[in-house]
């Protein structure tokens, strides 16, 4: 049985000490959250321009004609960089730009200036076949700035219209 003065509870001093112990314990994670956060939006990054890119692919087959990823400035035809926001585009006639508003099948909007993009713009295009017209694989690499270790994603076209992700090392 409990007598009516015994008090239960923590100490002023157990307290502080909890809280002291807590803040050590942020002060360590928080390096450590910020870059998975950072590394999560990459990754996600990368992974909406392989979307882009194998969406292109798809629709060149569906509807028969060469469809383009390229950057885009203003959503409507090629030109600015990545980090402005790319388009893709049915190109039947090979001008390298949309005809008219129709020609444009998807617009992805700007991902902001803290990505970094090699090269900063640029194109894919895809025949009705689904190859990529490069004569060689297309890289697009993607860091922020001040990337460390291996914390940047590459995109890669392949001739024969594969697209993936990876992630590679910072460049030196």
């Amino acid at each position: 049985m409990r007598r009516c003065n015994e008090q239960a509870g923590f100490t002023l001093m157990e307290l502080l000490l909890a809280i002291a112990v807590l803040a050590i314990l942020t002060t360590l994670a928080l390096p450590a959250f910020t870059q998975f956060i950072a590394n999560n939006r990459l990754s996600a990054k990368a992974n909406e321009m392989v979307a882009a890119m194998q969406y292109a692919r798809s629709e060149a087959l569906r509807l028969g004609v060469p469809v383009q990823v390229c950057s885009s400035s203003d959503a409507e035809t090629c030109g600015g960089n990545w980090n402005q926001g790319w388009i893709a585009f049915q190109d039947p006639d090979g001008n390298d730009q949309p005809n008219n508003a129709n020609d444009v099948l998807r617009v992805w909007q700007t991902p902001g200036t803290e990505f970094q993009f090699t090269p900063t713009n640029g194109r894919v295009e895809f025949t009705r076949e689904g190859f990529s017209t490069s004569v060689a694989e297309q890289p697009f690499d993607l860091l922020f700035p001040g990337c460390t270790s291996d914390n940047a994603r590459r995109v890669l076209v392949e001739r024969t219209g594969r697209v993936a992700a990876e992630r590679i090392d910072c460049p030196t």
